[in-house]
């Protein structure tokens, strides 16, 4: 793992506090990956250099907790329960105001990230899963439970994301419900086996991203 990530995280939840938008564990975990995708795409290598993993439903590191939980103990990061009825989960708010410019040395680096974070900071985690899962390219290749693969990407810049019409991207919903039911599948089919089998820690946000999708299309 990159150090700097111990200043990266803080810097990106002083970035999400200025523009007074909601960042929750899941929302932050994307964020990173979504950097690394692009910060790889310029430099063929991730600015986390954390260990990528394709696992139940999206990008994850079993790096990011104790990360989380030591900016927590050391008072950099301030965890708060949501005060809105929509949000059930902590919101990370940074202790002090910490700048993106002093965690790079290039300012073309600098643009990455910032581009990133003013794409997706003020996002709903239900339309960041729906664009990790479905558009980025080492999800596009990648294969459950195992690493993901960074070199699938290719060196130039992908098509600029832009916000649909409706507020649901077209065919988020049946996409992810058919997600949903293959790794529903695949856990029946792996319990009702001969092999032991550790029931996963599913991504609670996810579901309820996934609820509230359901409501909308109600």
């Amino acid at each position: 793992m990159n150090p700097a990530v111990k200043q990266l995280i803080p810097a990106i939840a002083s970035f999400a506090k200025e523009k007074e938008a909601y960042l929750s564990k899941t929302k932050l975990l994307k964020l990173l990956y979504l950097f690394d995708v692009e910060y790889y795409r310029l430099h063929r290598t991730t600015f986390t250099g954390f260990p990528w993993k394709f696992f139940h439903l999206g990008p994850w590191t079993n790096e990011f907790d104790p990360v989380l939980e030591e900016l927590v103990g050391a008072g950099e990061l301030i965890p708060r329960p949501s005060s809105r009825h929509d949000y059930d989960s902590m919101n990370y708010l940074p202790a002090e105001a910490r700048e993106i410019g002093p965690l790079f040395t290039s300012f073309l680096d600098e643009g990455v990230l910032n581009r990133v974070l003013n794409v997706w900071v003020e996002r709903s985690v239900g339309e960041i899963l729906d664009y990790v899962y479905f558009r980025t390219e080492p999800m596009e290749n990648g294969v459950r439970n195992t690493p993901l693969d960074f070199s699938v990407i290719p060196s130039q810049q992908p098509e600029r994301y832009a916000r649909t019409a409706s507020n649901t991207p077209p065919g988020v919903m049946t996409r992810m419900r058919q997600a949903f039911k293959e790794r529903q599948t695949q856990l029946r089919a792996q319990q009702s086996g001969d092999t032991e089998f550790t029931p996963p820690r599913y991504d609670e946000e996810f579901f309820q991203a996934m609820s509230k999708l359901e409501e909308n299309s109600a």
